[in-house]
């Protein structure tokens, strides 16, 4: 068995983002390979965890990948102020004679963009809508490649390396079983320090917010990165609340004053992508029917470029407003009518880029959770979680389907749903040995005693 049917064979998707299927992004050619090592949202220090402690797993892997895409150069893309993972992946680069830089790169964010990091890296510049395999490149992060270095050595996906920080007492790097409950990872970190506080899974720019009352119910899936508890009341709650269209529309007639702030740090824009945030607040504020807002409306379908980063929303509106949200709303809708941009442009970045970059630490402290960073013990803590309610959905395309029944005891590691042969997806397999007790959306399986 190859690599890429190594990949495919466990499981493996993008493990920080979308949860894209790695088998068929790997299954191409590409003039650069780059390692995403950059973990740009604060907070999260998984990815740089395993740099430090795999760091020989990771070398390994990225020259099997690099050689199966005939790739001409090899680069880990890291922010230059990681000094301790720079000599973690450089001496393991030396112990292997690997053809492989690292490129450091400046602290700002969201310097771990997909788009912004094959421009920093490469010069090349991706199409407005296209994606980097356009250029010839393909990105793939630390976690994803960690996953196909164990699926390489026969183990399929069934652990999730997690940040679990914020508001606990013992801030730490979780191992933890798919399937295993959010709140068991928040107790595995002594339990939250605060009463009233809400919970973000993934980190605090980009993630979602889950309610105390949900820990139970929400799971691990292959794409967790990171359960932030953060307190209530502050500018989280606010940045996190739910998704109120006539709210906002009454807010952006009333406030938003066409600064365009928004769209002059949006780092899409910044790049050259025709997204302007500010004249989407104004369009959207003053249309009523959003029949009439899609229609032939290039300035609303340019939403489509967003990455919702939240810089619009978390740092650069004076009035407080949301355009994140309101880009989020209108790719959602844009999804649910079969849109898609026609074209792809060739983006020209705005001569001024250099110096409307935003410093990490800046973002760290206007969201209000400077005062949570770096705090996560170099200590994994490892869960065994009685029981694991496995999600068949765990990223785009077609679920598995499930080759168990309700009363099967499966091992660790056995398949337990499938994806047809050609079909987009990913396999899952059992995280734990145990009972098979329910099959729906979901596997439940139930430890043995």
């Amino acid at each position: 068995m190859n690599l890429l049917e190594g990949v495919e064979k466990a499981g493996v998707i993008g493990c920080g983002g979308a949860g894209f299927p790695t088998h068929i992004k790997w299954k191409a050619r590409a003039e650069s390979f780059i390692i995403n090592a950059v973990e740009c949202e604060p907070l999260l220090s998984t990815d740089k965890y395993l740099m430090r402690h795999r760091a020989e797993d990771l070398i390994s892997v990225c020259c099997s990948v690099a050689e199966m895409l005939q790739a001409k150069e090899t680069v880990v893309a890291i922010k230059g102020s990681y000094r301790e993972e720079i000599a973690a992946l450089e001496k393991a680069i030396k112990t292997a004679c690997a053809n492989i830089k690292v490129h450091r790169l400046q602290s700002f964010y969201p310097a771990g963009d997909e788009q912004v990091i094959v421009y920093e890296v490469t010069g090349k510049r991706v199409p407005c809508g296209g994606i980097p395999l356009d250029v010839g490149v393909v990105v793939s992060n630390v976690a994803t490649m960690i996953a196909a270095f164990d699926a390489r050595e026969g183990k399929p996906l069934i652990e999730k390396y997690i940040t679990v920080t914020g508001a606990v007492r013992r801030p730490s790097i979780i191992k933890a079983p798919i399937g295993t409950a959010v709140s068991e990872c928040i107790e595995a970190a002594c339990g939250a320090s605060i009463d009233d506080y809400l919970v973000v899974i993934g980190g605090p720019m980009m993630g979602r917010e889950l309610s105390c009352e949900s820990e139970d119910r929400r799971r691990v899936t292959k794409t967790t990165s990171g359960i932030l508890v953060l307190p209530k009341g502050g500018f989280m709650e606010g940045y996190k609340s739910a998704f109120d269209l006539p709210l906002i529309q009454k807010k952006a007639r009333a406030a938003c004053i066409q600064c365009s702030y928004c769209s002059m740090l949006c780092p899409r824009h910044l790049l050259g992508h025709p997204l302007k945030p500010h004249l989407i607040m104004r369009t959207i504020a003053f249309t009523e029917d959003l029949e009439e807002l899609f229609a032939d409306n290039e300035v609303v379908q340019n939403a489509s470029l967003c990455s919702l980063c939240g810089v619009c929303t978390a740092y650069a509106c004076p009035m407080g407003l949301q355009p994140s949200k309101v880009n989020s709303f209108l790719k959602d809708e844009m999804t649910k009518r079969g849109f898609r941009r026609g074209t792809k442009e060739t983006a020209v970045p705005q001569a001024d880029r250099e110096w409307r970059k935003i410093p990490a630490e800046r973002i760290s402290h206007r969201i209000g959770v400077a005062d949570y960073q770096g705090q996560v013990s170099e200590q994994i803590v490892e869960l065994r979680p009685e029981e694991a309610v496995i999600q068949l959905k765990q990223g785009p395309g077609r679920l598995p389907e499930p080759v168990v029944a309700v009363g099967d005891v499966v091992e660790a590691g056995s398949l337990i749903a499938s994806i047809p042969d050609g079909a987009m997806g990913s396999n899952l397999h059992a995280s734990i040995k145990g009972t098979v007790t329910e099959i729906s959306d979901v596997i439940r399986i139930r430890r043995l005693k």
